[in-house]
């Protein structure tokens, strides 16, 4: 009987929480004991009431304490695989769901027939943290304590990948203007739209918006949300617009989070922000990595002088408490003298990073090229960089098939981005979780770096930070 599957994933942080999966005919519910597992879930015919109904629904509710506080659903063709309306068929309107005492995020994939070997089944992914982690640091290394005498390199840190490209909205400003004269231009500014020439101006002018949000947008939630959940290291790639964007778009002339010349967020928005939560949250620490790579030359970037200025005037917003920025020498510094001076933003620039990604490895649609990756990296190799990175999310858009397959196929939820998302991060973070600190020894900070920044990435990076703080 004809039939459509579905991957579910969930990840349970917070006591009391579970997650039920339903299907037609079948209810599952899962705690923090099926952590990184999956469990597959069918959609079918012969379960839909109906003799020419082939349309089943699939939800997901999570419970605190058996009573529900979050839910989302999609009604699902058995016969077609096809969504046919819910709450989740558009990935931007993903927003998280912030409880009481638990922050809830989640990912739908609306999966083809398994084409260039991307999956055949949708998948989804539902993650719960605690509140708390909004002050992590604090209870990780408390004030005064002898944690907090511990340098700062101690902490694991949890980082969203690409944290400004989290909104279409400078990307729909440009898009509303956008002529074909212009797409010909970014076409040659784009190594990697090489893949892509085959396809008319007009298609890919039809589907922009789908074709940029599945392959460029890799965060769902706002900065605030983000440090909220317990995110603590950002890397930003400012730069102006390039001349023919910002004559056209109406857009403040200023620096933006660069996609290659695909913009995002304001620099000095994603500053706001940061600046904000710090001056309410005086135990916690911030890392700012500033770094180019990929930005077409065309797109203006700012000298130091700006950025100085940019960065001073932000911290000069904070009225709670004193707030300074700092260079990568308070890596190396006590966490509470770090504290005590108020140089909680910590900025460097083109840092040396010792990074599990490299382009061959992580064109990918599997775990196996990136844990290869991890279990390659060791303590010799930290000692001549700034920072240690372990990447867990796929570059999947870089494999040509997946890119074009991506491109004609565009629609509000099926970025290959999301495709491997729970099925990577059930494999990634149990491995850092198990073999980090033991293979990564340094003295050096460890950065998680993951899509879609979730619950499970950042409990892992507090789960090492406490670790980590606590040996000699």
């Amino acid at each position: 009987m004809p039939s459509k599957g579905i991957s579910v994933y969930s990840y349970v942080g917070v006591e009391g929480y579970e997650v039920g999966f339903s299907v037609p005919q079948t209810q599952v519910l899962h705690n923090a004991s099926h952590n990184f597992t999956q469990r597959h879930l069918e959609v079918e015919s012969r379960h839909v009431a109906g003799l020419e109904n082939f349309t089943g629904r699939f939800e997901w509710t999570v419970f605190r304490y058996g009573q529900p506080v979050a839910s989302h659903y999609n009604e699902v063709n058995a016969l077609t695989g096809k969504i046919e309306g819910g709450t989740m068929i558009a990935t931007q309107d993903f927003h998280p769901v912030v409880t009481e005492d638990a922050i809830i995020t989640y990912g739908f994939y609306a999966a083809g027939h398994g084409e260039v070997g991307l999956p055949d089944r949708h998948q989804c992914y539902v993650t719960i943290c605690s509140r708390a982690n909004a002050a992590w640091m604090g209870s990780v290394a408390p004030p005064g304590s002898a944690a907090a005498q511990k340098p700062f390199t101690r902490f694991v840190l949890a980082a969203p990948h690409d944290n400004g490209m989290n909104s279409m909205a400078s990307c729909d400003a440009v898009f509303q203007h956008l002529d074909t004269d212009m797409l010909a231009a970014v076409r040659k500014m784009v190594p990697s739209l090489v893949h892509i020439n085959h396809i008319p101006d007009h298609f890919l002018m039809s589907k922009l918006p789908y074709i940029v949000y599945g392959l460029s947008i890799t965060q769902k939630k706002t900065v605030s949300i983000m440090l909220a959940m317990g995110a603590r290291y950002f890397e930003f790639r400012p730069a102006k617009l390039l001349p023919m964007f910002q004559q056209v778009s109406g857009l403040r002339d200023t620096f933006y989070f660069q996609h290659a010349c695909i913009p995002g967020l304001a620099f000095d928005e994603f500053l706001r922000e940061q600046v904000a939560f710090l001056d309410a949250h005086p135990t916690e620490i911030v890392t700012l990595h500033i770094r180019w790579d990929n930005i077409v030359a065309e797109c203006k970037r700012p000298t130091a002088e700006e950025l100085s200025n940019l960065l001073g005037e932000a911290c000069g917003e904070a009225v709670s408490h004193v707030l300074t920025w700092g260079s990568r020498d308070c890596f190396q510094q006590p966490i509470d003298e770090l504290r005590r001076t108020g140089t909680r933003l910590i900025v460097v620039v083109e840092a040396e990073k010792y990074d599990s990604w490299t382009a061959e490895a992580y064109a990918t649609l599997s775990a196996a090229p990136i844990l290869a990756r991890f279990e390659s990296m060791t303590t010799e190799g930290q000692l001549a960089s700034d920072l240690t990175v372990l990447q867990c999310q796929a570059t999947s858009q870089s494999i040509k098939e997946v890119m074009v397959y991506s491109v004609l196929s565009a629609h509000a939820a099926s970025s290959c981005l999301t495709s491997t998302k729970g099925n990577l991060d059930r494999q990634t973070l149990p491995w850092i979780r198990e073999h980090a600190l033991e293979r990564l020894q340094a003295e050096r900070n460890i950065v998680i770096m993951n899509d879609f920044i979730d619950g499970a990435t950042i409990d892992t990076s507090i789960m090492l930070s406490g670790a980590r703080v606590a040996s000699n």
